[in-house]
């Protein structure tokens, strides 16, 4: 017969048990056996209704409203939070079909937008982002907005609409905002920039989103205020209507606005920006992608920022004559980094040789051969502290950490809004490996702290660190004694650092 313990262990890990099993520990004298095995089979309780509810809501082809928040409510207690944007999508899809337009696309909205917040799998499917983009399509269609223009505008500059979710200060889509409103050839483009403040909330919002944002005026007041300077226009979605009532207005004002390229930076958590990619809304229409694109039909190019991405969708876009291009987003070296970080503020001796590494995935990209190579540099180097920056839980790496007994010398900044600036607080930045972005590696470049990266490869993955850094910070293929004696020597020389 098994333990208690191993019977929790299982039921938390998702497996079947029998609760005849928890019974006898239910009448047990023990306050404490008694409790854990209650909560066991009530969580067994939890899972059999979660799955008779998956059950009744594809009976009725995921139309109850009341029965599906029933099982979002069920899934988050459970923490399935991977089965919970599925039914939550094919609502939508159903409201789309009943013409319930507002709804079907809050809906949409809700299912993929929590699932991108946390790192879930089913937004990261094609198929399910296909038809996602499929649904948008046919609601663009039969909301069936039209300007009755032509398009010919004719003007004398470029008109480009940067079009985002959001404005806010310290967020990527921000900082690209600010560099191009700096940079571009104001003789030949006019910019103008468009939120569709898809995730405020709305006087008329029939789908309860999970998390809200505060107003671009509010979140972006000192974009804003900059490029009022740079008498570059903005413009954000009304939020007293409905989230279609919206997509018509900034689709309307494109129009007017007379614009030639709208570059569309946004994910399919924005419906707003879904649509205005399949509305004729500008001659050309350019979809950026951080993450995953639209999957809109009616643009003209899909340009990606990241190159693993790229790669990984080329042959799909070009099967369906789209263009797909990448570009390198790079770091304003121009740009103000704020007050130098203090040492002391954050526990760290003013003599220790600060390592870095940062990174918006620290549970991938933090590799096993990684930990135990920072390891390794730490065993070697007493006064050498490790910051971590990012997100991440990091279950399994801190355990490494401390289990090698270095733990004390491994600091966990979380996320931070202040980079590139907080990296002037290191004095090496170590490129992870065998995957490492190029973000990171720029903005410890761009605050001219020494990089080390590992190319092991010539895909896109193991390779864009070490194409930026140069041939005095790369080690070429997997060679970690290099790389930990090349880390070394950049810390016992402070000159050649």
């Amino acid at each position: 017969m098994a333990s208690l313990m191993e019977l929790i262990e299982r039921v938390n890990k998702g497996e079947l048990v029998d609760p005849a099993q928890l019974e006898i520990y239910q009448e047990s004298s023990n306050s404490a056996e008694k409790f854990l095995a209650h909560h066991a089979h009530a969580m067994l309780d939890l899972r059999r209704a979660q799955q008779h509810m998956m059950q009744s809501l594809e009976a009725i082809d995921y139309s109850d409203q009341k029965v599906l928040n029933q099982f979002i409510s069920v899934s988050g207690f459970l923490g399935l939070t991977d089965l919970r944007a599925g039914p939550v999508v094919k609502f939508g899809a159903c409201a789309i079909n009943r013409r319930e337009y507002a709804l079907g696309l809050e809906a949409i909205q809700n299912g993929v937008g929590f699932d991108q917040q946390h790192g879930g799998s089913w937004s990261a499917d094609r198929e399910n982002c296909q038809f996602v983009a499929t649904q948008y399509d046919r609601a663009a269609q039969c909301i069936n907005w039209s300007s009755g223009e032509t398009m010919d505008w004719n003007n004398r500059q470029t008109k480009i609409a940067i079009i985002v979710s959001s404005i806010a200060d310290e967020d990527a889509t921000a900082k690209m905002v600010r560099g191009l409103a700096k940079y571009h050839d104001s003789k030949r483009f006019k910019l103008q920039v468009y939120s569709t403040e898809a995730g405020v909330r709305r006087e008329k919002q029939l789908f309860g989103q999970t998390a809200y944002v505060s107003a671009s005026a509010k979140r972006g007041a000192q974009t804003i205020a900059e490029l009022t300077r740079q008498k570059i226009p903005t413009w954000t979605a009304p939020v007293d209507g409905d989230i279609v009532s919206a997509a018509k207005d900034l689709a309307a004002q494109l129009v007017k606005d007379q614009i030639d390229v709208a570059l569309i930076d946004a994910t399919q958590a924005d419906p707003i920006a879904a649509m205005i990619a399949t509305w004729e809304t500008a001659p050309v229409k350019v979809n950026l992608c951080r993450r995953t694109p639209l999957y809109a039909g009616n643009v003209s190019c899909v340009t990606y920022l990241d190159p693993v991405n790229f790669e990984a969708d080329r042959e799909w876009w070009t099967k369906r004559g789209v263009d797909s291009k990448f570009i390198l987003e790079g770091i304003d070296i121009e740009a103000g980094l704020g007050a130098l970080p203090l040492r002391a503020q954050y526990g760290i001796p003013e003599q220790s040789v600060v390592l870095a590494t940062a990174s918006a995935n620290l549970d991938e990209s933090l590799s096993a051969d990684f930990v135990e190579t920072v390891i390794n540099i730490l065993r070697a180097h007493p006064h050498a502290i490790y910051l971590v920056i990012g997100e991440g839980e990091m279950a399994w790496q801190k355990r490494k950490f401390e289990s090698a007994g270095v733990s004390k010398r491994i600091g966990y900044a979380g996320k931070r809004r202040d980079l590139p600036g907080f990296l002037r607080i290191a004095d090496i930045y170590l490129a992870e490996f065998p995957g490492s972005g190029s973000q990171g590696v720029l903005m410890a470049m761009s605050v001219e702290r020494p990089v080390v990266a590992m190319k092991l490869g010539d895909d896109a993955e193991q390779s864009q660190a070490a194409t930026l850094v140069g041939s005095e910070g790369v080690i070429l293929g997997k060679d970690l004694a290099a790389y930990i004696e090349r880390v070394s020597k950049i810390i016992r020389e402070a000159s050649y650092r």
